[in-house]
């Protein structure tokens, strides 16, 4: 009977295809009015939570049921932290939104003789806009996010090591495509959106947090493949092949 040991290129990191997906649907959108907008500055810091409850359903399974080196864990807890603080920083920015642009959310939220007496006040003379509720919006971005923290959940259930591996690999990737998201919000305050620059310098300090987690991960397969580099070889190359090297399986 042939034994087949699969490859780690085999496999693909469910956490990278669930982030890339919300990048994917992310990037299309584009809100149609500043109470929107309001909505998606206001739930960075919770869409960065689900991405951070999922590297730690990860280090939780890794330092209770995959065998994979301790100070692999302790590095991927270093990267959970480094995604808790960007989510701490982004939940800063809606208090500096709601700071710079009172005036401008009063409008909005509390207009003065009723909407139609507010729109006299409009740039574009008159014409009907969809605002108001920008506290009680909800956003895209943490609605495409939701599923990212359900990745790890009771349903993963890696049956190789080398599927354990492939998420390690590719958490650098992972945490890369949650920050290209926050880089379009970053964009948009610079280029498109009516907002002073307090609120873009808030946005930098999260995307800066977020890069710095994505430059830890980049450290794990490295450091993988040298605490676990016997247990690599036995499939990468296979002593008298997989049939072989199937022998020492326990």
């Amino acid at each position: 009977m042939t034994t087949t040991a699969p490859a780690s290129a085999t496999f693909l990191s469910m956490l990278k295809l669930r982030t890339a997906e919300v990048h994917e649907k992310y990037q299309t959108y584009d809100p149609p009015h500043m109470a929107a907008f309001g909505a998606e500055l206001r739930d960075i810091g919770p869409a960065l939570q689900c991405l951070a409850m999922a590297i730690n359903h990860l280090s939780i399974k890794s330092h209770t049921a995959y065998p994979v080196h301790g100070a692999l864990v302790q590095m991927l807890v270093e990267t959970y932290m480094h995604v808790v603080v960007s989510g701490k920083q982004a939940e800063e920015v809606p208090a500096v939104f709601q700071a710079v642009h009172e005036h401008d959310i009063m409008r909005l939220d509390e207009p003065r003789k009723g909407y139609n007496g507010e729109q006299m006040w409009n740039i574009r003379l008159g014409q009907q806009t969809d605002g108001g509720g920008i506290r009680n919006r909800p956003s895209v971005l943490l609605s495409v996010s939701a599923y990212i923290a359900q990745t790890y959940s009771t349903n993963y259930a890696p049956e190789h090591m080398m599927q354990v591996y492939r998420e390690y690999c590719d958490l650098n990737e992972s945490i890369q495509n949650v920050a290209a998201c926050v880089r379009l919000i970053h964009d948009r305050t610079n280029d498109v959106e009516p907002v002073e620059p307090p609120v873009t310098d808030a946005i930098a300090k999260v995307l800066n947090g977020l890069e710095g987690a994505a430059s830890q991960a980049a450290n794990l397969m490295p450091a993988f493949r040298r605490y676990h580099a016997a247990d690599l070889r036995k499939h990468e190359a296979p002593r008298k092949g997989y049939n072989g090297e199937a022998r020492w399986d326990v």
